[in-house]
């Protein structure tokens, strides 16, 4: 599974109501969560922003503690991001989401954790089909693109 930034949000604020989905979701997970170096520099600004400081540096000594998988994306990859913003740009799909779409190719997997149900009900994997949004448990009300950046 591909974490977007909205479902580590989540998953790091116990206030958010979708946090006990998130949390039981990543914890049955087996394998561990991919996540993109765009969705950590965005996750490091909305947490120190939003939960300040001292919760920022627990989520990101989380992120470098093991149980995640932080995904390197070189020049090609970027280049294919790129191009998919531009296919999206009416949608303003960013380089975070864009790099989910790679990572998801790349680890030949449509499942992603996400509350963005704005950004993901639109955008496609590169090898076509839909995404598969995660946690499904997620009403409408509470993943109203309230943590699109």
């Amino acid at each position: 599974m591909i974490a977007d930034t909205s479902g580590l949000l989540a998953l790091f604020n116990a206030r958010e109501p979708a946090h006990a989905a998130v949390r039981d979701l990543v914890a049955s997970e087996m394998e561990p969560l991919v996540v993109s170096p765009y969705v950590v520099a965005e996750l490091d600004y909305l947490v120190a922003t939003r939960l300040g400081v001292a919760a920022e540096l627990e989520a990101l000594r989380e992120l470098a503690g093991g149980a995640y998988h932080l995904a390197d994306l070189g020049p090609a990859d970027l280049a294919t991001a790129a191009g998919l913003v531009e296919r999206y740009r009416d949608q303003e799909v960013g380089v975070a989401d864009a790099s989910i779409a790679v990572l998801a190719d790349r680890h030949r997997t449509r499942s992603v954790l996400t509350l963005d149900r704005r950004h993901f009900s639109v955008l496609r994997p590169l090898s076509g089909g839909r995404f598969t949004l995660l946690p499904a448990s997620i009403g409408v009300s509470q993943a109203r693109g309230r943590f699109a950046p």
